[in-house]
């Protein structure tokens, strides 16, 4: 049984009590005090009554402990027990014939059916009405029937008619309950569906949106890719055109800091042998550079430098990061400046915030370090080549082209403001040299000179190969008197100079012509030339001496 069954049984069994208890009053008032003869008194007519009512008590025990069991109760043993009950009261209702208790049981039954609905006492109900009326009919078959069985019957056909009345409003009710609930379960249906379609619409905007978000991201993200191209295309058009490493690297750490809005922005550059980096480019101050960039602080960056390494860092302290000790720096982003066949450095940007960089500003880092590479490395070959096609491959001077570069440049800029000496030299009796040790120990006797020249002059003079053993120096910013003087110290450097190879040992001398600008000549070829007399008057006096160049040469010579 179900437990509203057990607890709609509870209930019955208590009013079970009451019946009991009705019978048992009833009888005693209706047989001791209102019955007319002795006979009542009698045990005969107290039989039946006591065993019905030690049967109804004894019953209602028995239920009453059945149904307080914590088990289950099998449908087929309650089945059976309704039976019994209901065999039990028509008996003792119709031999005893109470049909003025049943008046007043089917009230409190009636009240009870109408607010706990309880099935049994309908079912009790039922056949105390139907016995009723099958023993006034009995009567009337007989002709026993008398006032009493007609008050009776009335009282029957009254409790058929509330019976039947009542079973109609309640069908009524049920109908409009069942309607009511047909209508409700309809349109908790309709509400399902209802709420479905909500559900399915509301998911469909929800996939909308993601695709909307999503497409917005796409086109984002394709017009920062249309903007770093563009950016890249024409940044990429101007590195190619800067052949100047330091106007270069000026240019490229302008356009970061302008792009990527970083607050700092550093190229650091790696000397010939690769184990230091120096700052090459940087918008910080000076001093802080040198404190910074300290090279116990930029050992990490020395070696990403070195394995090519690109990356940001969102989070940075100058535990990690020595160098950015003393600023507010908390993001980095760097890339390496590397080319297949060489590596040149790096380039770092800091930022005061953290979580700024991205996966988009790395790459397009790393394609600004990418041309600034090749930059570096074709202007590299360009001083290279600028250097084999300036510089003399023997000696390692200047050469002759660059010489009259170089002259013409400083003649045009000084415009006779300021004074341009040259002293034209070469080595006494050199051929007589080449015949006696050969032409290889004339190239070391060559070499030699133009290294003790390189090293006596000062920095920004220029020692060049004029042709054959002929050299000149070109001193910007002095008169001959003076270039005089250090032509004198030069000469007796390589007087003093023992030049060995292998087995030969020797000394050479050499003789110098000085002429000045715009004193002795006012044009490259006039100047050059009138040293060359000077050095013809050396030659003539003896070798191994300094001339200046004057008129009266012109006139000897």
């Amino acid at each position: 049984m179900s437990t509203e069954k057990i607890a709609i049984e509870r209930e019955y069994i208590k009013i079970s009590w009451f019946l009991i208890l009705a019978i048992a009053v009833y009888l005693l008032f209706d047989k001791l005090l209102f019955s007319p003869t002795i006979e009542a008194l009698s045990f005969s007519q107290w039989l039946v009554p006591l065993i019905f009512l030690f049967i109804s008590v004894g019953y209602n025990v028995f239920k009453t402990w059945l149904f307080n069991k914590d088990g289950q109760i099998n449908e087929e043993v309650f089945r059976y027990l309704k039976f019994f009950e209901v065999v039990n009261l028509v008996f003792f209702f119709g031999y005893e014939r109470l049909f003025d208790l049943m008046f007043v049981i089917s009230l409190v039954f009636l009240f009870y059916i109408e607010r706990v609905n309880i099935k049994s006492l309908r079912q009790v109900a039922i056949v105390l009405i139907f016995s009723y009326t099958f023993f006034i009919f009995l009567d009337f078959v007989t002709n026993n029937i008398n006032s009493e069985d007609l008050r009776n019957l009335f009282y029957t056909l009254f409790y058929i008619f509330w019976f039947s009345s009542s079973n109609k409003l309640e069908l009524f009710k049920k109908g409009q309950t069942n309607e009511i609930n047909i209508k409700l379960r309809q349109f908790e249906e309709n509400l399902k569906k209802q709420q479905k379609l909500c559900e399915a619409k509301d998911a469909k905007i929800k996939e909308l949106e993601r695709e909307i978000s999503y497409l917005k991201e796409i086109n984002k993200r394709l017009n920062i890719s249309l903007g770093e191209f563009f950016n890249l295309q024409e940044i990429s058009k101007i590195i190619t055109q800067i052949l100047d490493t330091n106007e270069l690297l000026k240019f490229v750490n302008d356009v970061l800091i302008g792009v990527t809005g970083v607050d700092k922005s550093s190229i650091l550059l790696f000397n010939k042998d690769k184990t230091e980096l120096y700052v090459a480019f940087s918008n910080l101050p000076e001093n802080e550079q040198k404190e910074s960039f300290k090279q116990e602080n930029i050992e990490w960056l020395r070696s990403v430098a070195l394995n090519c390494e690109n990356g940001y860092r969102n989070k940075v302290s100058s535990e990690d990061c020595p160098f950015i000790n003393g600023r507010a720096t908390k993001s980095i982003m760097y890339a390496s400046l590397a080319t297949k066949n060489d590596k040149y450095g790096i380039i770092l940007l800091e930022h005061i915030f953290e979580d700024v960089f991205t996966e988009d500003n790395l790459r397009f880092l790393t394609s600004i370090a990418a041309q600034v590479s090749i930059a570096l490395e074709n202007s590299s070959l360009y001083q290279q080549m600028r250097s084999m096609a300036m510089v003399d491959g023997l000696t390692g001077a200047f050469n002759r082209i660059y010489l009259y570069e170089v002259l013409e440049r400083e003649i045009q800029a000084s415009a006779g403001r300021y004074p341009i000496s040259i002293a034209l030299f070469d080595v006494d009796n050199f051929k007589k040299l080449n015949d006696t040790y050969g032409h290889l120990f004339g190239d070391k006797v060559l070499q030699t000179i133009v290294r003790i020249a390189r090293e006596k002059v000062r920095k920004g003079d220029i020692v060049a190969r004029y042709g054959g053993e002929e050299f000149i120096i070109v001193f910007n910013h002095l008169e001959s008197n003076e270039a005089y003087k250090v032509v004198e110290r030069i000469r007796r450097a390589i007087e003093s100079e023992t030049i060995e190879d292998n087995l030969i040992q020797t000394r050479v001398t050499v003789s110098f012509g000085i002429a000045s600008y715009p004193l002795h000549a006012e044009n490259v070829k006039d100047l050059i030339k009138c040293a060359d007399v000077a050095m013809y008057r050396a030659k003539s006096s003896g070798k191994n001496c300094t001339v200046v160049y004057n008129q009266e040469l012109e006139m000897k010579v």
